[in-house]
């Protein structure tokens, strides 16, 4: 007897033993969608017969910015092959909030919801972004960027023809070490910068707590720009200028231009900790970078005056923020961190703070659509506004 797994998506948890990394060709096993939010039926059987010849499993998120447009090409593309493809997007948001988002895009695309993401872990992708496509036969045909699903791929499915693999799956770990770049607390300073390492997932980490408190910084498997940026505390775009090709700086379909960097500094030297950073990586990286200043496109954070604030001054000691494409939440935070650190990175532009609040406060945004209007609107209700302006702000210059 073939093993049977029956899976409904929507469950809260499921059986480890269940959980196995499907690959290009498998056959799929008999997994359960549910539910579906827009679709004619509730659930979606992927052993039973198809209603088109290819399903396309698309992972994304509301909270993932540029998943809002691949739907939108995608959506575009089933109508433009209505019958032959059908396009199911699986985020691992609730019902209610997918929900919200068909209020304010309405999609012929099945939008399904898995809070757990099971199937997304059992096709071992990276990050969301990412497709799945099977066949009427039930099989895997191919695992892919979203965003290379375009017409000339749709016509190589419907003519039989191969399509190869483009997505990024995980890799079987090969240093399972607690702190990959074997550092301990006997250590008192340290520095390493090394290539790609396999199997790791990207990440950055400054490290709040002892024994490293404030005093070390860690990167795994990112690109030289991400380094820059942090060290010279740039947070958006916008505040980047190339003298060199752009792709020098990232290029993450090119392992060789991803780096791995960790550095601890002695504790009389954490005050310098980005300083010396910089100094490590302009003699130790081919791409070099320098700092200057521009007149360049902003945004302006204002206070409303028709509107009263809605967050109060904090009555916490410890500042604490967390933030993602859902919103932002901070603990005893000023303006500027919520402009600089949040807000830059979520807009199209820089965002200086000229409010004129000193006091820290409670800040809690809700982003119903990670778009830069969902950005904004979050923001107004808060009892702020946001003005385009300029301003000469500090600009990150990379050369050779």
């Amino acid at each position: 007897m073939k093993k049977l797994f029956v899976v409904i998506l929507s469950a809260c948890c499921f059986s480890a033993s269940a959980q196995q990394t499907l690959k290009t060709g498998d056959a799929i096993p008999a997994i359960v969608i549910s539910p579906v939010i827009n679709a004619p039926v509730a659930q979606i059987n992927l052993k039973s017969p198809t209603r088109t010849p290819f399903y396309i499993l698309n992972f994304w998120g509301t909270w993932c910015s540029p998943c809002i447009p691949e739907m939108d090409a995608l959506a575009k593309l089933q109508k433009a092959n209505e019958g032959k493809i059908q396009v199911i997007a699986i985020s691992n948001e609730p019902v209610e909030r997918l929900k919200k988002y068909l209020i304010k895009k309405p999609s012929a695309l099945w939008l399904a919801s898995d809070t757990s993401f099971f199937l997304y872990k059992a096709l071992g992708f990276s990050y969301v972004g990412q497709s799945a496509i099977i066949n009427s036969k039930h099989r895997l045909v191919a695992l892919v960027k979203t965003d290379s699903v375009n017409q000339r791929l749709i016509n190589y499915l419907l003519a039989g023809k191969a399509i190869i693999s483009s997505a990024e799956v995980k890799e079987v770990p090969v240093n399972n070490n607690k702190d990959v770049f074997g550092v301990d607390s006997t250590i008192s300073e340290s520095f390493t910068l090394r290539g790609y390492m396999k199997g790791q997932q990207s990440m950055g980490r400054r490290y709040l707590n002892a024994p490293y408190e404030g005093r070390r910084i860690s990167y795994v498997n990112v690109c030289a720009d991400v380094l820059y940026k942090d060290a010279f505390d740039i947070t958006s775009s916008k505040q980047i200028v190339y003298e060199i090709n752009e792709k020098e700086t990232c290029d993450f379909d090119d392992k060789n231009s991803l780096y791995c960097f960790d550095l601890l500094v002695k504790p009389e030297d954490k005050d310098s900790l980005n300083s010396i950073m910089q100094k490590k990586l302009i003699t130790s990286l081919p791409i070099k970078a320098r700092v200057t200043e521009k007149l360049i496109p902003v945004y302006v954070l204002k206070v409303n005056p028709s509107q009263k604030l809605a967050f109060p001054v904090s009555a916490q000691n410890k500042s604490t923020v967390s933030f993602s494409g859902e919103g932002y939440d901070g603990t005893a935070v000023s303006l500027s961190n919520f402009a600089k650190y949040y807000l830059s990175n979520d807009l199209d532009l820089p965002v200086v703070d000229e409010t004129g609040l000193k006091e820290k406060y409670d800040i809690k945004t809700t982003v119903d659509l990670r778009t830069q209007e969902g950005v904004i609107q979050s923001v107004n209700k808060l009892g702020l506004i946001l003005d385009k302006a300029e301003r000469k702000m500090k600009v990150l210059v990379f050369y050779k």
